[in-house]
Parts: C-alpha cells; structure tokens; sequence
C-alpha cells in the first residue's frame, strides 16, 4: 500500500510503498484511514525542536479518521 513516510528530522514526508497490515494479536484492529491531518505540533516534531522529548513516529498520531475493516 501506499503512505507517507516520515524518514528524519528536517526532511519532507515522502510517498513509499509499505507492507500491508497485517491482525497479529487478540486486541488488533485494522483502520483503513479516510483523511488526515497535520498541526502546529506535528511540524514541531518534525522540524527537530522536540527531538529529545518525542520520536519522529509519533507524528500525526492523533488527527485522522478512518472504518474499522478488521477485528481480530
């Protein structure tokens, strides 16, 4: 499938193809995402100001919507 990718502090999100996911444990689900959003907190992570306190994988965790397609 195709997602942005997030490679490193200071750079652009680039496309890239990446696995599909796949429902490995009792409590997984999978969440085919609709939209999503970036915030002025988002691009703080991204531009390296927080790179002590957060990863750059959490960026855009908490704005998207998506449908829940599969529960384990």
């Amino acid at each position: 499938m195709r997602a942005v990718q997030v490679v490193g502090y200071g750079q652009h999100p680039r496309m890239a193809d990446v696995p599909e996911p796949e429902v490995t444990g009792p409590y997984d689900v999978i969440v085919k995402i609709g939209g999503a959003g970036v915030c002025r907190t988002d691009l703080h992570i991204l531009e390296g100001q927080w790179a002590d306190k957060s990863g750059v994988s959490l960026l855009g965790a908490g704005r998207m919507r998506g449908r829940v397609i599969l529960v384990s």
